[in-house]
């Protein structure tokens, strides 16, 4: 990693910052996600949260949802 000089202002700062990836950079296994809003009553999202804190090592509450989600699609497929 080459070292720099540090920036002389906010802007150079800025400035001097990374870039996004390319196509060819990302990950091509990842398919596109799309945002979902889900509405959950009080009680079943405190089950959840249990389920979650039962499991070593904890999954976040989004990975949770949807391994359940995957788990009910292989039942159904």
């Amino acid at each position: 990693m080459p070292i720099r000089r540090k920036p002389t202002s906010v802007d150079a700062f800025i400035q001097g910052g990374g870039k996004e990836p390319t196509p060819a950079e990302s990950s091509s296994d990842q398919r596109p996600i799309e945002p979902l809003k889900l509405r959950v009553p009080a009680d079943l999202l405190e089950e959840i949260d249990a389920a979650v804190v039962r499991r070593r090592p904890a999954p976040s509450r989004h990975q949770w949802i949807l391994e359940a989600i995957y788990e009910k699609l292989e039942r159904e497929g």
